[in-house]
Formats: structure tokens, sequence, C-alpha cells
């Protein structure tokens, strides 16, 4: 698209609007068959729920494979007596990439799609992204994510960022066909191109989905995200596991940065992206305090002001959408979490940083936190 149409048409992405020219709606050649591929360690608990989703889905899955980690608990029994093929890998493999690597080589259809074993597929996720694939340089498709429990400040504080990112910000990305990151807890892919042009899933970092997600958009493939595609994973309910999540997050996105060497992205537009959000990630939570200490409010006047432009930009599209899905109440009650998990998550991010870039001290295995 030209920069003029750009700049014509880039109120669309407001509204949640796909772009003019790809024309989802238009008759597809034939069925696309489709493999669901769910990489588990020790996920006992969860593992049938997952399977069950799969299985209830209006777009009927060929097979389902379960890569059985080595986990010490029943993850594999329970799959397999649900009908799954499961593959044990002979030792853990750290990560979650490698897992997935294993599964590939028994993938023989159109399409697969990945999705973690703690997380619940709504019953016409699958279908909702088919049309997507429509467009024949669609190379990955991921959906909308909701936490499957919202009860303690963590869950509403992730809760309510992915209402604002899935609202504002990942309807933009998509409009101009630079979604930074396809999900890893429920993304379908088309399996030949994947296979042809990259091979398996990189294990060169903790973000194997980030990974492969700006390898395809450098390579001129495009990633969609569809809205109504819901999944539900498991969000993280206490401190400690989410600071763990976070920064295998962070530092997954550091390491994708560094070894690119910083500049080898394929595609000026997604570099540009991409540092974008590392500098509004360092600098933006402390820009308006600094802002307005700077202007002459005093401390408790800043905090105020701080706190109440974040309850109207982040609350305003994050209430909407919530009213859209029937959680309205939910968001409500869960806004005032945002005031806490933001400079959680600016601390982690700092602290990724000096890890990562400053010491060289990569991670380098998967901690899941529980």
């Amino acid at each position: 698209m030209a920069l003029r149409e750009h700049l014509i048409d880039g109120g669309r992405w407001f509204l949640g609007l796909s772009p003019k020219e790809v024309a989802f709606n238009r008759p597809s050649s034939g069925r696309l068959s489709i493999t669901a591929i769910i990489p588990a360690y020790n996920e006992e608990v969860s593992i049938a729920s997952t399977i069950r989703s799969l299985q209830a889905q209006t777009y009927r899955l060929d097979e389902i494979i379960v890569v059985d980690d080595c986990s010490t608990d029943r993850t594999g029994d329970i799959a397999r007596s649900l009908g799954a093929a499961v593959y044990r890998t002979p030792k853990n493999r750290g990560t979650k990439a490698q897992a997935q690597n294993l599964a590939l080589a028994f993938v023989k259809t159109d399409l697969f799609v990945t999705v973690d074993a703690d997380t619940i597929v709504a019953p016409d996720a699958v279908e909702k992204t088919i049309r997507y694939f429509n467009d024949p340089k669609t190379l990955i498709v991921s959906g909308f994510v909701v936490p499957q429990k919202i009860q303690t400040l963590w869950e509403r504080g992730r809760f309510i960022e992915y209402l604002y990112g899935l609202t504002i910000i990942k309807p933009a990305q998509n409009h101009n066909r630079m979604v930074l990151v396809a999900s890893g807890c429920f993304s379908v892919f088309r399996t030949k191109e994947t296979l042809e042009e990259f091979g398996h899933f990189n294990e060169r970092t903790m973000a194997e989905d980030l990974d492969l997600t700006w390898e395809a958009t450098g390579k001129g493939y495009h990633v969609y995200f569809a809205p109504e595609a819901k999944c539900y994973p498991v969000d993280p309910p206490t401190f400690g596991i989410y600071v763990k999540q976070l920064s295998r997050w962070y530092r997954g996105f550091l390491q994708n940065i560094a070894v690119r060497k910083f500049y080898k992205f394929g595609s000026w537009r997604l570099q540009l992206l991409i540092y974008v959000y590392v500098v509004w990630f360092l600098i933006g939570p402390m820009m308006l305090p600094v802002m307005l200490l700077w202007a002459g409010y005093g401390v408790v006047s800043a905090i105020g002001w701080m706190m109440a432009l974040q309850m109207i930009t982040m609350g305003v599209p994050a209430l909407w959408r919530a009213y859209r899905l029937g959680m309205f109440s939910t968001a409500l009650a869960s806004l005032p979490a945002t005031l806490v998990t933001q400079y959680v998550s600016f601390g982690v991010y700092l602290y990724s940083i000096w890890k990562e870039w400053i010491l060289r001290d990569k991670l380098h295995s998967w901690d899941k936190g529980h």
C-alpha cells in the first residue's frame, strides 16, 4: 500500500477494520486440513480441557499431537486416553520451540495450530482464522486472548492489558500488516511454506513465536490478528509467576533484536515499529510523571493526574471491548490493577535490558514458574 493510501485510510484501524485490499470473504479453493500441536510439560491439571476444546471445534481438526516434554506427571497418559497422538521427548528440551519442532516432522496437513497446554480454545476459534488464509500470502493468524481466571491483582492487570492491546494496538498493526507477534498460546500456520522457508521454530531465542513472526514479515508473508478467534489461557496468578513470564517475554524480545545484529530485519517498516516499542517501553511509563513535575505540579498532583489519564486512555477502549465481551463489570473492577502491573512491567523491562544487553547473560531455559 502506498504512503498516500496509508495516510488516507489510516483511521480504519480505530474501528478494527481489515485493510480494504484484502478480500477475506472470497471463497476458498477447498477445505484446508489442519493439525493441532500442544507442547506440554507437567500439565496434567489442564491438558484434558485443552484437548477437549480442540476436539469440540466447529472446524474439524484432522489430528491432535501432544509433545510430552519429559513430564514427571500424568500429562502423556491423559492426552493419550483422549485420543491425541503423544510423542515423548527423551529428555526435557528446555524451550517450547524445541518441543514444537519435534512435532513438525509428523504434520502432513495444510495448516497446523499451536496451542499452549493450559489454554482453552473457543469452539469456533479455528474456523474464525480460516478465512484469512484466502490471502495466498498469509503465513500466520493469531487470535484474541482472554484470561481464564480474573481474580488476583496480576490476572486483573493482564486482563486490562489484553483488552487495551487487542482493541487498539493489534488492530493498528493488523491494518498495516505489521503484527508484531503471533501469540504462542494460539496461532495457526500454513504448513508447507513454514517448513520450506524456515524449516522449524528457531531455537536461538526464548520467544520462538516472535522470531517466526518477524522472519515471516521480513520475507514478505502476511501475519494477521483475528479478533473474533478467542482463546483462554491461564495467566499468572501471583507476583512471582507474573515476573517470570514478563522476564521471558521481554528477554525473548531483546534476544530477537540482538540475533539480527540490531538491523537485519528484512523490512525497514518492521524495524521502525520494533524500535518504536523499544523506546516506548523504556520511557513511556515515566514520561507523564516527569513532564508534570517539570511543569511545576507537586508530586501528589503529578501522581493523581497520571492515574486519572491512565484510567482514561486505557480504560475507555478496554471497557468498550469488555462490554462487547459481556465482561464490563469485571473490567471496571480490574482497571486499578494496571496502576501496579504497569510499573512492575517497567521494572522487569529495565532488568531484562540489563541482563540481556549489558551483562550479555542470555536466558536459555523455559521457566513457567508453577
